[in-house]
């Protein structure tokens, strides 16, 4: 399997607060059949230096891939950032200062949770208008879909994919979420299902759960797709597509 969506790297965000926490998500990546994952550090958020960020989290990357030879620990680390959308976002891509997943043209973003639907479908459109593709993370987790999925329509008819938070199809952020991840889920709209992991301890990255679910919903080839299949051709730069969904 490959987790396009992780918060691993030490010290950037909310996610991991030491390199001991951070060696403990790969070896629990790696325990769950994990063979590569994307270190995806909230990013391009207003108040944070943009070109500041980038050398720390590129050094960061550099002594993760360093620690885990050392501990001997099988898992591929790629680069990449969860980039928070914002009307500068278009201007610091073209400038280089965003990491794309692996450097492809492939852009995970993820928005406010409350009242940016407006927003969110613009700064979609800016993105897509440098021939890059939005991944949306989490769409699942916005209040402004889950009160009308027919945003989902427009963002996939637009070219964006979808990934999903693994938690939100166990039930982990409530009942909401559940129903709506299965909803896209049950009408093809979910590209790739993803970790988001935060912690060894809380959202972990173990993937063995989410994977023996969606081979019970979706069966096995499917599964596979999702979980390997698709986030593997982004990673590779590949140009990718999904079957028309069945629109909200």
């Amino acid at each position: 399997m490959i987790d396009i969506h992780t918060h691993i790297l030490p010290g950037l965000d909310d996610g991991s607060g030491s390199w001991e926490d951070s060696l403990a998500m790969a070896r629990i990546s790696v325990d769950s059949g994990v063979s590569g994952l994307v270190a995806t550090p909230h990013s391009g958020l207003p108040d944070r230096d943009p070109e500041r960020h980038l050398e720390l989290v590129n050094r960061r990357l550099a002594q993760f891939r360093t620690r885990l030879q050392e501990e001997k620990i099988p898992l591929a680390i790629y680069g990449g950032m969860e980039i928070f959308g914002t009307p500068d976002t278009p201007l610091w891509l073209r400038r280089g200062l965003l990491i794309t997943l692996n450097h492809s043209r492939y852009v995970l973003i993820e928005f406010p949770f409350r009242d940016y639907g407006r927003q969110s479908t613009g700064i979609l459109e800016a993105v897509r208008a440098l021939s890059l593709v939005p991944v949306v993370a989490h769409p699942e987790r916005y209040r402004y879909v889950q009160e009308d999925p027919r945003l989902l329509n427009l963002w996939t008819d637009m070219g964006c994919l979808l990934q999903v938070n693994r938690g939100s199809l166990l039930g982990r952020f409530g009942e909401t979420e559940q129903a709506l991840s299965m909803g896209m889920l049950e009408r093809g709209f979910v590209f790739t299902v993803a970790s988001d992991t935060h912690s060894p301890r809380m959202r972990t990255p173990r993937m063995q759960d989410i994977q023996r679910l969606l081979r019970e919903i979706c069966g096995e080839e499917a599964a596979h797709r999702m979980l390997d299949t698709r986030p593997r051709r982004l990673l590779n730069n590949e140009v990718v597509s999904i079957p028309e969904p069945e629109w909200f």
